[in-house]
């Protein structure tokens, strides 16, 4: 791979950190509203969670040919087809009221979002390299700034705005963005996919290395609890918090505001910290334990807090389980102490959150939201390393592409999460 100017490289991390931003922005412009769209729908939470489920269906199906047309022409020209059919599907999710419709439109929304993100993650891994420095953590970062400007931008149309003008709002915003910022992301004939189309053998899926098939299970076990907030977060808020239409959305926002924080400091705990079995062992007996503890707490203290809220809280303990497969990655990546301890303290703040914020919200409404938020927004610090340092550590695998491997990440767990976001 040729190596860039550096005037070009700072270019280039601008705006793939635009672009981060606003991806995840538009991705999760709708979070405020998750309880509009059950009412507009008329649908029970648990056919809710079967329709968004089940729509990622339409997240998996990309997933099958993402890398093949990276190859081919380079993420940036995919960067830019995905985005203009996301944003058309974004806006027409506010215009149906038929949960079978809906379905159907929440799923090519999930196509085209799930394709724009792995060219823009497998982009970004391919500036990483062009960098030697890990820069990871910073883009993700970026996304989840996009997330709390989604959250406040979301929580503020609920209030102001209908669903329809800020979805359109939204889409032609992003499309404004994007088409500004593309001219400055990795051309094709600079994001090294044409050297690595010819030092690569094509595989099939189940061709997965080992280290791969390692990460894709560690990164859907570190990854879930961001997915289940995204999910649930206005609903929680709402029937367990009884926060105002307003405030709904202040839990995740102080969640992605974490997350921030903490992958902004990646790229200089990266080079403090040192591999540490003990740790990820620590992060594994954490989740166990804590995720115990969520489950037979209620029953221990002969109270009877919400089944919903112990089953999240256990699936929030999960997230010790995914730095545990960093272990065996620790001599070819950047060390993942911080990742496992950061595991280690989503497992307790997400667990105590989940047995008592709908105690503390039913004495006191304002005190419950301030607690959750504290509370999620340590979560977010604690989990913010584990995306980008597997989707970085994916990229430094022998023997395959960066987008191929990217896709099957991605692959591996939007098939799991079918099961796990159904549940």
């Amino acid at each position: 791979m040729i190596r860039l100017p550096g005037a070009r490289l700072r270019k280039a991390q601008i705006a793939t950190l635009a672009t981060f931003i606003a991806m995840g922005h538009a991705a999760l412009s709708s979070v405020a509203w998750v309880p509009e769209y059950i009412a507009r729908l008329d649908v029970s939470f648990a056919t809710w969670g079967t329709i968004i489920g089940f729509g990622v269906i339409g997240s998996i199906t990309p997933l099958l040919f993402a890398s093949r047309l990276i190859m081919r022409f380079g993420s940036r020209a995919i960067i830019r087809f995905s985005n203009y059919g996301a944003m058309v599907f974004l806006v027409t999710l506010a215009f149906s009221s038929d949960p079978l419709v809906w379905f159907f439109l929440n799923a090519s929304f999930g196509f085209f979002i799930s394709l724009m993100g792995v060219s823009v993650n497998a982009s970004a891994v391919m500036l990483q390299k062009q960098i030697s420095i890990n820069v990871m953590g910073r883009m993700h970062a970026g996304w989840s700034l996009g997330a709390v400007a989604a959250a406040i931008s979301g929580g503020l149309a609920t209030v102001y705005l209908s669903l329809e003008i800020y979805l359109l709002i939204v889409g032609v915003v992003t499309l404004i963005i994007f088409e500004f910022n593309l001219r400055w992301l990795l051309s094709p004939t600079e994001d090294g996919h044409l050297e690595e189309k010819a030092n690569t053998v094509k595989r099939r899926i189940y061709q997965m290395p080992a280290e791969l098939r390692l990460l894709a299970v560690g990164l859907f076990f570190g990854i879930y609890p961001e997915v289940a907030i995204i999910d649930w977060a206005a609903v929680f808020a709402k029937d367990v918090l009884n926060a105002d239409v307003a405030l709904r959305s202040v839990p995740f926002a102080a969640f992605m505001t974490g997350m921030i924080i903490g992958r902004l400091s990646m790229t200089r705990l990266a080079r403090v910290w040192h591999p540490h079995t003990m740790a990820s062992r620590g992060a594994f007996l954490a989740a166990i334990t804590l995720s115990i503890s969520a489950l037979t707490a209620g029953q221990l203290a002969s109270f009877n807090p919400e089944i919903g809220l112990i089953a999240t809280g256990a699936f929030w303990g999960l997230a010790g389980l995914g730095l545990l497969s960093m272990t065996r990655l620790a001599r070819v990546w950047h060390p993942h102490t911080m990742a496992s301890r950061g595991a280690f303290l989503a497992a307790i703040t997400l667990s105590i959150s989940a047995l008592t914020a709908g105690q503390l919200a039913s004495f006191n409404p304002e005190i419950g939201l301030i607690a959750t938020g504290a509370f999620w927004g340590l979560a977010g610090l604690g989990l913010a390393p584990v995306s980008p340092a597997f989707y970085s550590a994916a990229g430094h695998i022998p023997g395959v592409s960066t987008a191929w491997a990217v896709s099957s990440l991605s692959l591996f767990n939007a098939v799991i999460s079918i099961v796990a976001k159904t549940v």
